[in-house]
């Protein structure tokens, strides 16, 4: 697959991630996708297939007023784009086991790994 490609299909991930939008979301990845979120170097959700994503994605939605990943910086390697990160968003409810409120504003950097197979994104991994 080209770097040009993959940047498309990123885009669209990353547009529909923004939107809060699921189906826009899922419209580019493999009904095999592999999902795994990395915090402070620890795998902290991991999702395996579509249905899985779908089902973790829907939560993390319910938990944003907006949400924006803005890409930084793109590597391109032969198994996978790298994409630099940078992140900002407003918490709809409150998370007290981070000790974070309803309305708290978050501000990140972070990147996250691509895959690809089929002409789709097939694996995703995030890391905060």
């Amino acid at each position: 697959m080209l770097n040009l490609q993959r940047e498309k299909l990123i885009d669209r991930y990353i547009t529909a991630y923004n939107n809060l939008e699921l189906n826009g979301m899922v419209e580019v990845l493999h009904k095999d996708v592999v999902f795994e979120n990395y915090t402070d170097g620890k795998l902290t959700t991991s999702t395996q297939g579509i249905d899985a994503f779908k089902k973790q994605a829907e939560q993390a939605i319910k938990l944003f007023e907006s949400r924006n990943q803005s890409p930084e910086k793109w590597i391109h390697q032969t198994r996978f784009t790298e994409v630099h990160l940078d992140y900002q968003a407003v918490l709809a409810e409150d998370l007290p086991e981070k000790g974070l409120r309803k309305g708290d504003e978050l501000k990140l950097k972070g990147k996250s790994k691509f895959e690809f197979k089929d002409g789709l994104i097939s694996k995703i991994e995030d890391y905060a």
